[in-house]
């Protein structure tokens, strides 16, 4: 199990990561944090394109969606590192599992929550 005291709290911030100092992040620096903390490849600098042409109004929702589909299989049940197409009722587009019930991500709120989600969304493996 890794640790992310460090991230609970975090407020959302498009295009932030946890690392960088400002006490902000997004869903997808926040799923991408917890990758590299698992040991997973890193695959957020190949995606730094998306901060360029789009901010936080103008990104279309969908694209992660088509995103997910095109990059990543969908799972059945949850592992730790696999990520989840939340509803917009909960909160963020991304979360991530950090064990096989538990998942990190941005809440209604607009902070960084762990939370056991039972089911809620659509479970992915990133593979690339």
């Amino acid at each position: 199990m890794i640790n992310v005291n460090d991230l609970i709290g975090l407020v959302y911030g498009w295009g932030h990561r946890p690392d960088d100092g400002s006490g902000k992040t997004d869903c997808f620096q926040l799923a991408c944090e917890i990758h590299r903390r698992l040991g997973f490849g890193d695959y957020s600098p190949q995606y730094n394109w998306v901060y360029a042409e789009y901010t936080d109004d103008t990104f279309p929702r969908r694209r992660m969606a088509r995103w997910l589909l095109e990059n990543g299989i969908r799972c059945k049940h949850p592992k730790p590192g696999a990520v989840v197409l939340l509803p917009v009722e909960v909160g963020a587009a991304l979360g991530t599992y950090i064990d096989s019930t538990d998942v990190l991500f941005i809440g209604p709120g607009h902070h960084v929550i762990r939370a056991p989600l039972g089911g809620i969304g659509q479970i992915f493996w990133m593979n690339r």
